[in-house]
């Protein structure tokens, strides 16, 4: 049967909630009411956990750039590493003695970790999931897993433990967000991006578009394995970048374009 509101409600803390939204064995109607709230625990929305445990942390980071008192910009890189763009985009990068982020998946670390194994140091490789799922659709046990098992395969490949998660699609819900922040990992969107789709037909606009978005501290989104469109940005990056630096930016990990604000945040000031 469909749940009520006052079942929405009432439903058993730490019923998982599958695709088909079962709660217990109550079936949620696929598309809810908006007037009907979804479960208080076991959600892909909800920020607790679902057996009302406490988290193991005490707040969450979420950003969509760095601080704009500099000119520096941070070029992010999805999805990757694969064998079809990541050699592309790596030999770019060095031929411009650029660095920066790359959020990896899982599934692309186990089969085509090697690619990577220079980039340590230079780089940074960032937690982007194991599958690339929609998080939002997932509780937070399963969340949690598709951050861990990249967490921790990263780390036996790399010997290093990322310390950035980026969501699939940019979906966090309060699941999602949570299973990061217990995981230790800042969660990170964007604030300009390769929108190869305003180009089509035009392919060397892509420089002026993505020029037009930069800001100072802006975190830039593309990507280093996809659709062949994709290939508009891999193939005019030195281009980019040196639109870029001629509009006065410099260029810095994630990580390091943070670290200005994160130091000034704990940093007392004096009276």
């Amino acid at each position: 049967m469909e749940v009520t509101r006052r079942q929405a409600l009432t439903a058993a803390a730490g019923a998982a909630v599958g695709a088909a939204g079962a709660v217990g064995a109550v079936r949620v109607k696929e598309h809810l009411d908006e007037s009907t709230p979804l479960p208080f625990y076991g959600s892909p929305v909800s920020a607790v956990r679902p057996d009302r445990s406490p988290p193991s942390a005490a707040g969450a980071s979420v950003v969509w750039s760095g601080p704009g008192d500099r000119r520096r910009v941070a070029l992010t890189f999805d999805d990757g590493p694969h064998p079809d763009w990541t050699p592309r985009v790596l030999e770019a990068l060095e031929a411009e003695d650029v660095p920066a982020t790359f959020f990896c998946l899982g599934r692309n670390v186990r089969d085509h970790g090697d690619l990577h194994r220079g980039s340590v140091g230079r780089h940074e490789l960032a937690n982007h999931t194991f599958d690339h799922p929609d998080l939002g659709r997932y509780d937070w046990s399963r969340c949690r897993d598709e951050i861990e098992r990249t967490t921790q395969l990263m780390k036996k490949t790399y010997g290093i433990a990322p310390t950035l998660f980026r969501p699939p699609y940019g979906h966090l819900g309060g699941a999602a967000l949570l299973a990061a922040t217990e995981a230790g990992l800042t969660s990170v969107l964007w604030s300009a991006q390769a929108r190869e789709d305003l180009v089509a037909g035009r392919p060397d606009g892509i420089v002026d578009d993505i020029a037009s978005q930069v800001r100072p501290g802006s975190i830039v989104l593309a990507h280093d394995t996809g659709s062949d469109d994709r290939l508009v940005t891999i193939d005019r990056l030195p281009a980019i970048i040196r639109r870029l630096r001629d509009d006065g930016y410099t260029f810095a990990t994630v990580s390091d374009l943070l670290a200005t604000s994160r130091a000034s945040a704990t940093t007392p000031s004096h009276t």
